[in-house]
Parts: structure tokens; sequence; C-alpha cells
């Protein structure tokens, strides 16, 4: 919340001290999912609630958030491969769908860092592939649209090292010995050696063209959330390499098309813990105009083991899905509430009054087929589900 005084920062921080949990029947809850669904994606546009791939496969649903009874209801489905992973941007008056982690053609092995690109148009109920190619494969990429036309791509995995290892193991698949070795020297490097991608994209759906914007002065992340208010971008947390998160944030700004990098802060710990081990996998979005940032996951004690040049860093770890709610309180980061259960991999969709958390994964990794509310009314934490 740029631009806020010091005294309505502390006033908002005194205020923001329980949250409040309110049942199903209250309007502002939306109807479960018509299926689990983790590893999707979506956007939200004309006040429509568009979601789909993931577990969901080809499936895609929508929902109306201006409509008297909420429901989801099928639309048609992608004509592309199955997927997770994959970005949804509203640009255009459509829905434009990259990439994600998937088999290219009915015809290969292995999943691949797709490149592929399709529009969806609701006037019309049908999808497109679009002839662009963009300059790498798409996986762990957070993306965000920058106005109608324009969206900002950051972070990502390196597609040959993804898409070799995958190779491997699958080639491997019988022989144990050889696949625990792949496994170890893949996992047993340090962050740099992945190549995660420090090249910040333009994609212009006007011409479908690419367009570079230069490096990032920080390293390369998957998983991020990447969230925009106004010429404001905020690109959260996610991997440096697999298994490890950074409890890093970063700021820049998008202005006469210029994307200027203007500061950084940390995501705080949860509360009773010594140390943010950082999150992949997390929502994010804006309520009434406070940055909100919920659940996620990572590997408790992971940051320590690579400090001490344990680059497996999460061997021996178990994963851990999230339940703390952060809110950005002028450039102050804070904890605010808890989910009702620990929750990260789905998708962030807001209206700018609510943040909706979509469906995602829980303890063990099983999908839910929940959507729960956040929001900030009066200096309260808002959470309906």
């Amino acid at each position: 919340m740029p631009g806020l005084t010091q005294p309505v920062v502390r006033l908002l921080a005194a205020v923001i001290l329980s949250a409040l949990i309110i049942p199903a029947g209250n309007a502002e809850i939306l109807p479960v999912l018509p299926t689990p669904f983790k590893g999707g994606t979506g956007a939200i546009l004309n006040n429509t609630i568009y979601i789909g791939l993931g577990s969901a496969d080809k499936s895609w649903y929508r929902l109306d958030l201006a409509a008297q009874e909420k429901r989801w209801e099928p639309i048609a489905a992608f004509p592309g491969t199955a997927r997770d992973q994959a970005v949804t941007l509203a640009l255009n008056n459509s829905l434009y769908v990259f990439g994600g982690s998937g088999k290219a053609s009915q015809h290969d092995e292995t999943p691949s860092a797709l490149t592929d690109t399709y529009r969806y148009i609701p006037q019309s109920d049908q999808w497109q592939k679009i002839d662009t190619h963009p300059p790498r494969g798409f996986v762990g990429h957070a993306a965000v649209a920058l106005n109608r036309t324009q969206g900002l791509f950051l972070g990502g995995v390196n597609k040959q090292i993804f898409d070799g290892y995958l190779r491997d193991i699958h080639q491997n698949k019988d022989n144990k010995p050889a696949s625990d070795n792949i496994i170890q020297r893949y996992f047993d490097k340090p962050s740099e050696d992945y190549f995660f991608s420090r090249e910040a994209l333009l994609f212009d759906a006007d011409g479908q063209r690419w367009q570079s914007l230069g490096v990032t002065p920080f390293a390369g992340t998957a998983g991020s959330a990447l969230v925009r208010s106004g010429e404001r971008i905020t690109l959260i947390n996610g991997e440096i390499k697999p298994g490890l998160r950074t409890e890093r944030i970063h700021y820049a700004t998008w202005s006469h098309d210029r994307l200027r990098w203007t500061g950084e802060g940390a995501l705080p710990p949860p509360p009773g813990e010594p140390l943010q081990e950082g999150l992949a996998g997390a929502y994010a979005g804006y309520s009434h105009g406070t940055l909100l940032v919920a659940g996620g996951a990572n590997f408790p004690g992971a940051r320590a083991n690579y400090r001490q040049r344990h680059y497996y860093a999460h061997q021996g770890l178990n994963k851990h899905w999230q339940q703390a709610i952060y809110a950005q309180l002028g450039e102050r980061w804070q904890a605010i509430g808890e989910l009702p259960v620990p929750l990260g991999y789905g998708v962030s969709v807001s209206d700018g009054q609510h943040l909706y958390l979509i469906g995602g994964e829980t303890l063990q990794g099983q999908a839910v087929d929940s959507v729960i509310t956040l929001s900030m009314r009066d200096g309260r934490l808002i959470i309906e589900r």
C-alpha cells in the first residue's frame, strides 16, 4: 500500500489482531468445485472466474460472480494436451493459456516444459491455438497482466535441464540404483546450476510477439506468486532450486513501457517459528488495496542445510503445507491469520474486494474442491468458506 502514512500503518497493524471465519451460507462464499482441483490455472475476465487443467485434465469451468445463483459451469474442453502449472492471463477480452508441464503429444513418454499457447474466446466458447513462438518453455513461471493487451512473465525452470531429468528418470524407471543416482545428482547442486530464468519477458497479445525486458537483479525463481496494483509489481518468494525456497519479496514498477526494479523485502516467519523458509505455490492478491499472501508449501530445515553446503537441501525432510496468512501494511509484512487448513498450489483470483483461493492441495498433496474467500473489512481479515 504505497503512500500510506506511518500513523495509518500503525492503526492498521493495531486493528488487524484477529480473523473472523464465516461458515457457508454467506453471499460471498462460492460453491465447491465440480472436482478436486490442484496444479491448474485460471483468471478472472469481465467478472467471471475461469479455471481448468491440472487435476481437472482438459476440463475448464466458469463462474459468473454477478449471477444471483453462483455455480460452476463447464465450458469447451481444452484442445491441447493435459498439463500442470500452466499460466492464464486475461488479455483482449480473452483468456491466454501459456505452457505448463505435460506431454507435447500423445506419443511422448515423458512430460516436458511446454511452449504452446492457446486463446479462449468466451463469446463463442471456442479455443484456438496461437501462432507464437516463446523464447523458452514455461514451467514454474509467474505471469501477470500489465494492461489490456500485455503480460509480464518472470522466472521458470530451464527447459533443457527439466526435460532431461524427466527423460533420464523414465529411461531408468526399472533400474533403482541408476534412478537413485540420477535423483542424487539432480538435486545435489547449488542453485545457480539449475539456471532458473532471470529474464523478464513481455507478451503482446495484439501482435502475438515476445520481447525481453532485461535481466532481474536477483536469482531466478519457480513457483513464485506475482501480482500487480496499478504500476506496482510484486514478486513473492518461490523456489531458487528444487526443494529450496526463498523468503525474499521483490518490487518493481511498470511505467511508460519500462520495468524498473525498486527494492526488496522479506516475508516474516510464521507465528511461533524462528525462520521463514519461503513459500512456493502460495496464493496472493489484493483485497481493498491490501496485498494478502496465504498458504504455499516448503521444507523446514532446507535453508539451514543449504547454508552448510548440503545442496540436496530437502533430502530427508518432510514437505509442509502452510496455513499462515500475511498482509502488507505499508512496506511492512505481518502475519494476520491462518487458513482453516494447510493449502497450496491452487488458483488465486482477486476481484479487488475479495481474494478467492480456488482449489489446491493439502496434506500429502491431496487435491481439494474448496473455495476460500479472504477479504479485508474495516481493518479486519474475513475468512469465508
